[in-house]
């Protein structure tokens, strides 16, 4: 299924990039796939010292691994269930790990409830294949959206122009539209089947 306007396209260039990096068909997507906690975790610390700017380049570092993986087990086809497995669970922690390092800036309730929103929206895209669907990747709030919008906000806060409570609030409010399209295409693509 089409990521409709979704950051998760952009992973395209990032692939077409890897594409030209000599050397990748020997390393192990799933060693890949763990390291993205090494640039999930600085990307944490440096929030919740608000070091803006090696924040944004951790989780740019970290988009890159996540999409490193899959490319070079779909490319040399070295995919395995264990590679699935793994790619979904670290990406999950480092998430969570990600947004723990907003809570000294922004009310508390609000990081809760864009941990939970954000785990709801990872949920709702894999669902789908459960019930013999697609995995769902649209936006506006994705797992690579939410990174994207992150890193931006850590580039503004370098200026000193974030509120990060107010940035919360807006993404449990995209977390929130994402929830219902992606359970509405799940919805609609099994009714058809």
């Amino acid at each position: 299924m089409k990521a409709d306007a979704s950051v998760y396209e952009g992973k395209q260039v990032i692939r077409r990039a890897l594409a030209r990096v000599p050397g990748l068909e020997r390393v192990d997507p799933n060693v890949v796939t763990i390291s993205i906690l090494v640039p999930g975790a600085i990307a944490a610390a440096a929030l919740w010292q608000g070091w803006w700017l090696l924040a944004a380049v951790a989780m740019v570092a970290r988009m890159v691994l996540a999409t490193m993986d899959g490319f070079i087990a779909e490319r040399f086809g070295r995919a395995s269930r264990l590679g699935a497995y793994l790619i979904r669970l670290v990406t999950e922690l480092a998430d969570a790990i990600l947004l723990l390092g907003l809570f000294p800036h922004a009310d508390a309730l609000w990081v809760a409830a864009v941990l939970a929103s954000g785990w709801l929206v990872n949920v709702t895209g894999v669902l789908g294949p459960l019930a013999g669907g697609a995995i769902q990747w649209t936006g506006p709030a994705g797992q690579a959206d939410r990174l994207a919008l992150l890193a931006g906000a850590s580039l503004l806060a370098q200026f000193s122009l974030m509120n990060w409570t107010a940035f919360c609030a807006l993404l449990v409010g995209l977390s929130v539209a994402t929830i219902v399209r992606r359970a509405t295409r799940s919805i609609a693509e099994l009714r058809r089947v």
